[in-house]
């Protein structure tokens, strides 16, 4: 016989003093985990929008200047920038699917 994992043993435990279920109490801490991902994203995103404006903005300054050889700070902050905008989308789905 297998021995519960020390995360089942918590959720037991919890739940038999919570007013909550199990399914509760894991959607519960979906939910904040996506949420507490959603402003860690958020906050990044507001430091590519003070630096840069708007992502349009930065991809235009891309294709007037150009990427250089030994500077991919642009070519970087562009990849990151829509690496955040498809993260939370994503997070917002799954969000969404938890309520």
């Amino acid at each position: 016989m297998t021995t519960p994992s020390r995360a089942h043993q918590l959720l037991e435990r919890a739940t038999a003093i919570l007013p909550l279920s199990d399914e509760d109490l894991i959607y519960k801490g979906i939910a904040a985990s996506i949420s507490e991902r959603i402003m860690d994203l958020k906050n990044a995103k507001a430091r590519l929008q003070e630096e840069y404006d708007s992502l349009e903005t930065l991809e235009h300054r891309i294709q007037q200047e150009g990427v250089t050889p030994d500077d991919h700070t642009l070519y970087t902050d562009l990849l990151e920038w829509r690496a955040i905008n498809n993260e939370l989308t994503e997070l917002l789905h799954i969000l969404e699917a938890v309520w």
